[in-house]
């Protein structure tokens, strides 16, 4: 009993033992960043594709989404703040349909204060009440390098379909 004392304190205060060696990797920033402008131009091609094949008419915006807004103009904006009612479906770029409203139920979410992804709120701002549209999100404005940890994978390109039903302002 005493020996396994001796040999468990002996193990724990060995200093040389217990380190760990970290493997140093030289230029690991311009690596990871060189990665990620390979994702992101593989990521703008399938999207050109899509458009391509749709033949869909989208405009886009400087972050890199697409989108489509059928809309009546005469509502205001929705603005940072508004609660917003919706009717949606989400897709994944080849099409497979990840969350439908008619199955999930329709979503609720304050403009820029909800844990929706930056390329939904984005869109809504660009949107009235009743206005229908169409985007395609990049993974870097929905749910980035780790997915939703349930239907949406890692660098996941989405294509949401949303119908404004209610605008409630702030």
């Amino acid at each position: 009993m005493f020996v396994l004392l001796f040999v468990f304190i002996y193990g724990c205060n060995n200093k040389s033992n217990n380190q760990v060696r970290v493997p140093q990797i030289e230029n690991l920033e311009e690596k990871l960043v060189g990665a990620n402008k390979l994702i992101v131009r593989d990521e703008s091609k399938d999207i050109q594709f899509l458009l391509k094949r749709y033949q869909w008419e989208m405009k886009s915006t400087g972050t890199g989404m697409f989108y489509a807004i059928d809309t009546d103009e005469k509502a205001p904006l929705i603005e940072k703040g508004d609660e917003v009612e919706m009717e949606y479906s989400i897709s994944l770029i080849n099409g497979k349909e990840v969350y439908n409203s008619k199955i999930d139920g329709i979503k609720t979410l304050i403009v820029e204060q909800s844990d929706e992804p930056i390329g939904l709120h984005e869109l809504l701002k660009m949107m009235r009440f009743g206005d229908k549209a169409k985007a395609i999100i990049p993974s870097h404005m929905a749910y980035g390098i780790l997915g939703d940890n349930d239907q949406i994978p890692p660098y996941a390109t989405l294509i949401y379909r949303i119908e404004i039903i209610n605008v409630y302002k702030k």
